[in-house]
């Protein structure tokens, strides 16, 4: 099969298959960058525009090596392996290998081979199909330290849907970075290329399903596939960009979350509001220290913010350090064990359950105003998964320790923010006034003067 920039250099004669392309697809197929990415809509041709890039990555260096990933061997073999022997009219082996006539193979792998068959392989090239499948980057650099082998050039490449604040977010459209360039499209850019129909179909979702129709159609990055996710990401979204008005009575609270291992970091929220709403006020983070430090940097962190009164800590681990300390020093302390399975509410398996249960249903109905400038909160909020106990119709939450196994890094900054929405109607109410008056406002009406 030839790839070819221009029909005059095609030289096509009777039997060729001509491909029309469009501008989106044109860059990233013939893009010299190191890690190009294709994000696009449904039509787009991203599969197409994937395998006409190792196309011309195998032919343009004998004995070339690149592997075609795809996260689950189901939609290798059915979807992925099915597109590139029709567009290709090649047919992979056995082993799920083609041989070029140049000696150069490509490979078709999924997510249980990467650690295993890939370890001691130099390759070329690689291109993971459907990217946004993967929970992290972890996959794609563990085949970026394969690209070793001597060849023209060695690349990664990604083709993929949008899927919310992810990786691929993270590493192409924010960061900037020339090696990591972006090609996107949506629907409507491949328009000469689809059936009328199929785009009235299309269309049709703006009203029917308009997340859907944002998503897969216009190619929109705030719209995700978070089907079992606890706390949704556009209800953090909508939170951060809150300004709520709070009344007295007045309650102040800093939460903790105290670090467990050492490569936790302990984390400060201060939290401010009334019967309704809740508020963050501000936010510290320090890297693990002892608990007298802990509590220490607690009490001036309450001081700068309001002087706050109560203290939600995780109790868990080094945390009962610090709610002992807390309590020597005559502190209102709310301590938070995630585990516990006493007085939880109805539904949940225990606390951990309870607590993003709570700050998921605050976060819904728009009662929670967050950090406009936490990029952590805005990432980890959205990252733990829910289960139904089939036996008891339980809401079970997954463990911390998984959530850090699968994004590399420990929610932290989730946990203390959570942990201090739920407790925060056990903390105390302000009993002394503050020095000025501070003004509330949000869009539906005129300032509130409030007095803590």
């Amino acid at each position: 099969m030839k790839v070819v920039n221009s029909l005059k250099n095609a030289a096509a004669v009777d039997g060729d298959r001509i491909f029309h392309t469009f501008q989106a697809q044109d860059n990233f197929m013939f893009s010299d960058a190191k890690f190009p990415a294709f994000v696009g809509a449904w039509g787009t041709g991203k599969s197409f525009a994937g395998i006409q890039r190792a196309l011309i990555l195998s032919e343009e260096s004998p004995g070339n090596m690149g592997v075609i990933f795809r996260r689950e061997f189901t939609d290798l073999r059915d979807s992925t392996l099915k597109d590139f022997e029709s567009y290709t009219n090649l047919r992979a082996s056995a082993e799920r290998s083609v041989t070029l006539p140049n000696k150069s193979v490509i490979l078709f792998r999924h997510l249980e081979e990467i650690q295993g068959t890939m370890q001691n392989m130099n390759l070329g090239w690689f291109w993971i199909e459907q990217a946004e499948e993967l929970d992290t980057d972890a996959q794609f650099f563990v085949l970026h330290g394969r690209l070793r082998r001597n060849v023209k050039r060695r690349t990664g490449f990604i083709t993929a849907n949008t899927n919310g604040h992810n990786w691929i977010y993270k590493l192409w459209k924010i960061a900037g970075d020339a090696d990591y360039p972006l090609f996107e499209a949506d629907s409507f850019q491949a328009s000469a290329y689809l059936p009328e129909d199929t785009l009235k179909s299309w269309r049709e979702l703006e009203k029917k399903k308009p997340k859907v129709y944002r998503r897969f159609v216009l190619n929109s990055w705030d719209e995700s596939d978070a089907v079992d996710v606890i706390i949704q990401p556009e209800h953090v979204e909508r939170a951060m960009r809150n300004d709520v008005i709070i009344r007295t009575p007045l309650r102040r609270l800093v939460s903790i979350d105290v670090a467990r291992f050492g490569d936790d970091r302990t984390t400060f929220y201060a939290i401010e509001g009334d019967d309704k709403f809740r508020k963050v006020v501000a936010k510290e983070v320090h890297d693990k220290k002892d608990t007298m430090a802990t509590v220490g940097l607690a009490q001036i962190f309450a001081k700068k913010h309001g002087d706050a009164e109560s203290f939600a800590v995780d109790e868990i681990g080094i945390g009962a350090g610090v709610v002992d300390r807390l309590r020597e020093l005559d502190r209102h302390v709310i301590p938070v064990n995630a585990a516990a399975r006493e007085n939880v509410r109805h539904g949940c398996y225990n606390r951990r359950a309870e607590i993003y249960v709570t700050a998921a249903e605050l976060l819904e109905a728009g009662r929670v105003q967050l950090l406009a400038t936490d990029e952590d909160a805005r990432e980890e909020l959205s990252w733990t998964r829910y289960k139904t106990i089939k036996s008891s119709g339980i809401y079970q939450v997954e463990p911390k320790d998984d959530v850090k196994e699968r994004y590399g890094r420990s929610p932290d900054h989730a946990d203390a923010l959570l942990n201090g929405l739920w407790a925060f109607p056990q903390a105390k109410v302000v009993t002394r006034p503050d020095k000025y008056m501070r003004q509330r406002r949000d869009n539906s009406g005129p300032a509130v003067s409030v007095l803590g």
